[in-house]
């Protein structure tokens, strides 16, 4: 499913669910239109427009509830994935400090290839929550086993604390990266807003049955809203799917002067 949402625009997914609560809302309607006498259908509907604006606020109170909760995890993916860049950064300082050019060059060519597969490869994964078996996982188990190899070579151990907060900061992003990647909204919250969505398409037919055909334009006009707020809601969902404003530019970069330097 989380695939399936992520491979869809936002516009078919509110195009989807606009067809899915008109259909509902009409299918209400024809129903109390069917089963029910004039007198009764007036009084559905009086009762219906009543219990619309309660419904209608406590939808708008769960969507804007979500929409918080998914727009928090994209500001944090976001935050984490500058962070990973400035440790790589940061490792390449602490690279270039080395006496020992050869030395310094080779583990520079290795956390370039790390970057570019970080930058590259891992998002369509990261945005699908896979965060085990990531294309840039051996490239960085690589890369450390090529820098603690070196520190152990050195008998004077100079640059080794430099070297060793720099990695263990750069494995760390790299894991904080992975862990907001996998989150996304409580399924019982999803459920909730899809149920509710359908109460509140329910009732907006039920109070349309003393309308005449012309005005029931509104009906679709009404039932836009619920669409596109759980559209929004479900673009969020995701903070590694590229449509949440989420950006992986800030490691683009660091791979890119990277890839220039080597």
């Amino acid at each position: 499913m989380r695939s399936l949402l992520i491979s869809l625009p936002p516009v078919v997914v509110a195009t989807v669910l606009l067809v899915f609560f008109c259909t509902v809302s009409f299918a209400a309607r024809g129903l109390v239109l069917r089963r029910c006498g004039e007198e009764t259908r007036d009084e559905l509907a009086e009762q219906a427009q009543g219990a619309l604006t309660g419904m209608a606020a406590t939808f708008a109170l769960f969507i804007g509830f979500a929409i918080s909760i998914g727009w928090g995890a994209v500001s944090e993916a976001q935050r984490d994935v500058e962070r990973h860049a400035s440790a790589i950064q940061q490792m390449t300082w602490e690279l270039r400090n080395i006496p020992d050019a050869s030395a310094s060059a080779a583990l520079t060519e290795k956390l370039a290839a790390y970057a570019s597969m970080a930058a590259h490869q891992d998002v369509p994964f990261l945005a699908r929550g896979v965060t085990i078996g990531l294309p840039s996982s051996p490239a960085l188990d690589d890369f450390e086993t090529a820098l603690n190899d070196y520190v152990a070579g050195q008998p004077d151990r100079v640059g080794a604390d430099g070297l060793h907060s720099a990695m263990s900061q750069l494995v760390s992003s790299a894991s904080t990266v992975s862990a907001v990647a996998s989150r996304t909204l409580p399924p019982p919250l999803v459920a909730l807003l899809f149920v509710v969505a359908v109460l509140v398409s329910v009732v907006m037919g039920m109070s349309t049955v003393t309308y005449g055909r012309p005005s029931l334009v509104f009906v679709w006009v009404s039932c836009l809203i619920p669409a596109l707020s759980i559209a929004v809601v479900l673009a969020l969902a995701y903070p590694f799917a590229l449509r949440t404003g989420l950006t992986t530019a800030p490691l683009r970069v660091v791979a890119e002067h990277l890839a220039a330097a080597t």
